[in-house]
């Protein structure tokens, strides 16, 4: 005989996910690693709501600001880059060792 599973219920949550998201980036600068585990979600999930939050700040008069990468061989800053994803190599050196930027709210 088999019986049948109820489907699981998420646990409540006080705020949204996004909502939990920006009050990390106000406290202090974080990375997509850091804002993955103090959330819950994947962290290959993070940079698609970091784009939403980037575009709802816009209205509010508020900035997501990016603290860029560096390549930890050559010391190549990663400044003029748009996309919110950590890059995959450094184009100076080629080197794959590369730091996560950090992400705060201005």
């Amino acid at each position: 005989m088999m019986t049948q599973k109820s489907p699981a219920t998420p646990s409540p949550r006080a705020e949204t996910l996004r909502q939990g998201i920006i009050a990390l980036l106000e406290v202090e600068p974080v990375t997509t690693l850091e804002i993955s585990e103090r959330v819950g979600i994947a962290q290959r999930e993070v940079a698609g709501h970091l784009e939403h939050i980037r575009h709802s700040l816009h209205r509010q008069e508020r900035t997501l600001i990016v603290l860029p990468a560096e390549c930890r061989s050559c010391g190549f800053v990663f400044a003029k880059r748009e996309r919110l994803k950590r890059p995959g190599r450094c184009p100076v050196c080629r080197n794959q060792s590369i730091s996560e930027p950090r992400y705060r709210i201005d």
